[in-house]
């Protein structure tokens, strides 16, 4: 039988042994130095090699194709107005409308076509545009005012489509009013009460101040840009006059 210390000379052996093959290069897991060879090849791609006037190589990075662009606000109004165009020629309508049909149905020429000839009563009873008059005037010298509730001349008075009428006065208060508070003018009615007339910007230029054009014509432009589904405008800037669309949607639905 073997003595105490031989067996602990053994395993001393054995633990030696274990040990050197627990640090042994058999252990090792296997390093692939070349794992990153595809994305340091698609790195490359961002990438191009161009020389410079005296011949030495120069890496320049590849700058991704913008897929926008910048549109100014003149660019914006003749495409407003091309629309504006269409719908006047094709419904046989006047241009101030055409724009009160545009507005109300987001600026899609085709959509307004659809609901014209689909249901023409129906279309104008929504937006407000009258076939004819509902009050006729009488035939005295002067007229009464259904807002002042003054007597004036027939020369001093105006209505809209319905044929209500009203002195140049409370016209010119009615619309600079409108105006002054802002986009709701593109949408503004008859101001008597019970009736529904559209009221143009036929109107807004007989009576509106040049201040006051400007406003509403501000007004119809960022209605046009901002409700207008034809165009992506991912940025607008009505006080630099810039607009930025996005380019891939504008080739597509335009």
């Amino acid at each position: 039988m073997d003595s105490e210390d031989d067996m602990h000379d053994a395993n001393d052996i054995d633990s030696v042994d274990d040990d050197e093959g627990f640090y042994s290069d058999e252990n090792e897991m296997p390093v692939d130095y070349n794992s990153n060879d595809d994305d340091d090849d698609a790195d490359d791609d961002d990438y191009v090699m161009e020389e410079d006037e005296d011949g030495i190589n120069m890496i320049e990075a590849r700058r991704p194709e913008n897929n926008y662009i910048v549109l100014k606000e003149l660019d914006i109004k003749e495409r407003q107005e091309e629309d504006i165009t269409s719908v006047s020629s094709v419904l046989s309508i006047s241009r101030a409308a055409s724009s009160i049909l545009l507005r109300y149905l987001n600026w899609n020429v085709s959509e307004v076509h659809e609901a014209w000839f689909a249901d023409e009563e129906k279309v104008r009873k929504t937006v407000g545009l009258l076939p004819g008059p509902v009050v006729q005037f009488a035939k005295s010298r002067e007229l009464t005012c259904g807002v002042c509730f003054e007597a004036f001349p027939r020369s001093r008075m105006k209505s809209a489509a319905c044929g209500h009428p009203f002195c140049c006065e409370c016209w010119e208060g009615y619309i600079r009013t409108s105006i002054n508070d802002g986009p709701g003018c593109l949408m503004l009615r008859c101001p008597d009460a019970s009736c529904g007339a559209a009221v143009g910007q036929d109107m807004i230029t007989i009576f509106a101040s040049d201040d006051d054009k400007r406003k509403y014509s501000k007004y119809l432009l960022r209605s046009y840009v901002e409700d207008n589904k034809k165009f992506d405008f991912e940025c607008v800037s009505i006080s630099k006059n810039v607009f930025i669309s996005n380019m891939e949607n504008n080739r597509m639905k335009t």
